[in-house]
């Protein structure tokens, strides 16, 4: 009998779950607890406190929000360097549209750009009428064992994956 010589192209578990606690560790020990904020109001922040400084300092939501120094948007370029380094370090050439994506829909860029911007913006919108974010009460909630966070980590896993079940249906799925 063989053994399955398949190996997944993904990183294993513990080295990315010690990635993943080392950037945590790097975000607090550089820039403090992270609190809720959004990386683009940052960033949004400091693009017009260069242009229109009164407008920033008269409104109460950029005032709470840190700048293009803050967490957030260290948090942010982390994102984008961390996918490139992981890319870099796949076992297999990485696809723009993933292959389950194209059985299912086609290979359309501008289908799948649309799709993936639409869920962004529906979690975006659902986030700030819940009067948080996504990354504060993740991120930053469970990795100080808040139950609110722990729950919403929970809650946030079940409905991607009922989602992946709606939009993919069983594509994807071995036959037998």
């Amino acid at each position: 009998m063989q053994k399955n010589q398949l190996q997944s192209p993904y990183w294993k578990w513990v080295p990315a779950a010690f990635a993943l606690a080392g950037v945590i560790l790097f975000i607090f020990a550089t820039f403090g607890p992270p609190a809720s904020s959004s990386g683009f109001v940052a960033a949004l922040k400091g693009a017009i406190a260069s242009l229109a400084p009164d407008y920033v300092d008269g409104k109460a939501h950029y005032l709470m929000s840190g700048g293009p120094g803050s967490w957030v948007f260290a948090f942010v370029l982390g994102m984008a360097i961390g996918g490139f380094i992981a890319a870099r370090t796949f076992s297999i050439p990485v696809r723009d549209i993933p292959e389950i994506w194209e059985k299912r829909f086609g290979n359309s860029r501008i289908r799948r750009y649309l799709a993936t911007f639409a869920g962004g913006f529906i979690i975006l919108f659902a986030a700030r009428l819940a009067g948080g974010c996504t990354l504060g009460l993740f991120i930053s909630g469970s990795t100080q064992l808040a139950v609110s966070g722990l729950y919403f980590g929970v809650l946030i896993f079940a409905f991607a994956m009922i989602t992946a079940r709606i939009v993919y249906g069983k594509t994807g799925k071995e036959e037998k």
